[in-house]
């Protein structure tokens, strides 16, 4: 202050600095506020898919699964591990006329399991078992837009119709991968991008060895998928028709070396799928049947899944593609609420694939590693539901399954598990949840399957004829 009363330069310079300062001071403020936004809107919403519980089996604690190997949970779904879905969804209102009915969403799902052991108590992502976590969708999508009836999405989603709950099967429409599509009506096309650099796996490579300056580069072979999807209502149902083109793009470019190059290959799928709501006095019975055949790279469809685009088998590797591989799969299931006391949900499921080789048994991959070049599963199974009381149901359930790996003898295995149930919501309903259940299942191998320890339970106690589980067990989603 003393040299303001004997300094004009000094004056001048602090009328300067406290003009820049109310100048740039609101700009400072404005970014940081910018860069720290306030959270408001209330837009948001959550649901959750999840199984968790305890085991044991021959005194084994975390018992594996008694179904057969190469069929996931076909077979029955009850010694399923423990599994953790958390969806979030952000929803934005249109702007206009309150009567709008466009829907615009962006959700995204995390996903948290392991492939042995616990993943929740004293645990961390280091300890044995450790946890796995995932993304499997991350996507946007606006339906109806301005009252029309066009619907579009991007990104990544499972992107799937109907299962068969019993056996976790989605056994028709599974195309869960990352892309977009476009909806008029029933009428859906929608274009995926299935690609991962893995040249450890036995489908087609998705990867070329590019030399860049001298380095050896990975580059992605994209395999596209071109999906049409018509529905076509019937009275107290609808038929869905299924056609795809799968195309795996050329990796013989010039400046790439020989070893690791494939042609460009390409595949068909065409399926159809009829579901019939049956009058029932407890609501919601209904029956469907699918049938679909693929052929070339798109014959996919094993390990308890139905995928096209995970390929079967091996490739001819004289030409080095999949031209001659094919895959059929037929399912049935039904859903009866045979009164207010009892419902039975019943599948049967026959899928026959094989590869592009000539072999009938073993063939090699392109990395000269034996795999199967062609099998046929075949399961059936029933669970019913008593209600013996709103909040107390008695699930029981009988399985059959069997698998032929080539030309050796199918492994075998007949399972049946029952499951005292406590539904604190009390609605006589198979869908009701949560579930809290008591679970016994006791699986009968046949000779061939316990002689080579077809199934993950017998691989880990080895080989016998007879499978225990014993569990407490409970389930939940929340949408």
């Amino acid at each position: 202050m003393m040299n303001v009363s004997t300094s004009g330069r000094t004056v001048s310079v602090i009328r300067k600095s406290v003009y820049l300062l109310g100048v740039m001071l609101p700009g400072v403020i404005f970014c940081l506020r910018a860069q720290v936004p306030v959270v408001t809107n209330k837009h948001f919403s959550i649901g959750s898919y999840g199984r968790v519980g305890i085991a044991r089996g021959d005194n084994i604690q975390y018992p594996r699964p008694l179904n057969l190997n190469g069929m996931g949970s076909i077979g029955g779904r009850m010694e399923e591990v423990d599994y953790f879905e958390l969806a979030t969804a952000l929803h934005f209102a249109p702007v206009g006329a309150a009567s709008d009915t466009t829907h615009i969403t962006v959700q995204a799902r995390f996903a948290f399991y392991t492939t042995q052991g616990q993943i929740i108590g004293n645990v961390t992502s280091k300890s044995y078992g450790g946890i796995t976590t995932a993304l499997p969708e991350l996507f946007a999508e606006a339906k109806n837009i301005r009252g029309s009836p066009w619907t579009v999405w991007v990104g990544a989603r499972f992107f799937r119709g109907d299962d068969i709950h019993i056996i976790d099967h989605f056994y028709f429409d599974d195309h869960s991968a990352q892309g977009f599509g476009i909806q008029y009506k029933q009428t859906q096309f929608s274009v995926m991008f299935p690609t991962a650099v893995d040249t450890a796996s036995t489908l087609p490579p998705y990867f070329y060895l590019n030399i860049v300056n001298g380095t050896p580069v990975l580059g992605l072979r994209n395999r596209a998928v071109y999906i049409l999807e018509h529905i076509l209502p019937v009275k107290n149902g609808y038929l869905k028709f299924l056609a795809e083109y799968h195309r795996l793009a050329n990796g013989t470019l010039s400046d790439t070396t020989t070893s690791l190059n494939y042609p460009a290959d390409y595949g068909y799928v065409l399926g159809a799928k009829y579901k019939q709501n049956l009058s029932t006095r407890l609501p919601g019975s209904f029956f469907d049947m699918s049938v679909r055949f693929g052929t070339g790279i798109a014959n996919g469809g094993d390990g308890g899944a139905s995928k096209t685009f995970l390929t079967y088998g091996g490739p001819n590797l004289e030409t080095q593609r999949f031209r001659k591989a094919w895959s059929m799969a037929i399912t049935e299931s039904i859903l009866w609420n045979v009164s207010p006391r009892y419902s039975l949900n019943a599948y049967g499921i026959f899928t026959k694939s094989k590869g592009a080789s000539d072999s009938l048994n073993t063939t090699l991959d392109y990395q000269g590693r034996p795999v199967f070049n062609r099998k046929i599963d075949f399961a059936i199974g029933a669970r019913g539901t008593w209600y013996i009381k709103d909040w107390f149901h008695l699930l029981h359930e009988l399985d059959f399954s069997s698998r032929k790996d080539g030309t050796q003898d199918p492994a075998q295995m007949i399972k049946f598990s029952i499951a005292p149930t406590v539904v604190p919501n009390g609605k006589r309903d198979v869908w009701s949840r949560p579930h809290f259940r008591l679970v016994y299942s006791v699986a009968h191998y046949n000779k061939f399957a316990a002689d080579h320890l077809y199934s993950p339970y017998l691989a880990q106690t080895g080989s016998k004829r007879w499978g225990h589980y014993f569990g407490v067990k409970t389930e939940w989603w929340l949408w």
